[in-house]
């Protein structure tokens, strides 16, 4: 008999930068599964880790350039979360690990089919957007490196 909960490991990238005296957060609202209609909700771009060889800093650059549509530098390792994914026929634990990252370079308009729009929005107004608490965990993190 197969378990119901499969384990999935992934990565993703908190990417900032500053401009001026304001610091920017990078932010992605996904679409929801089969690249249908936006999800109601606003988070960090990660991804499975699926290709052969790949460790988690680069599957993290990997997905922060295909769901974000920029490149960054890791900084910072900002630890791992926890949940579940409870999709019929796709039940997963997933664990993700979480890397604050420098822009580098790139436009959030040139992410892949798998978000419905990417956007930069300054620390406090990003804070306020995360729905989950398992982002607002990582973002805590987050504005304490970037004091």
């Amino acid at each position: 008999m197969k378990p119901k909960w499969k384990r999935e490991i992934s990565a993703g990238g908190v990417v900032y930068k500053r401009d001026q005296d304001k610091i920017f957060i990078l932010l992605t609202n996904p679409r929801s599964r089969d690249y249908g209609p936006p999800e109601d909700y606003w988070t960090f771009p990660k991804g499975k880790q699926d290709i052969p060889g790949e460790d988690l800093k680069q599957v993290a650059v990997r997905e922060v350039l295909e769901e974000g549509g920029v490149n960054a530098e890791i900084e910072q390792e900002l630890g791992y979360v926890k949940y579940f994914r409870n999709w019929p026929g796709n039940e997963a634990i997933k664990i993700v690990t979480y890397f604050l990252m420098r822009y580098t370079s790139g436009n959030p308009n040139d992410h892949d089919q798998e978000v419905a729009k990417a956007g930069w929005f300054e620390l406090s107004e990003a804070e306020t957007m995360l729905t989950y608490k398992t982002d607002k965990e990582i973002f805590a993190k987050v504005k304490e490196f970037l004091k």
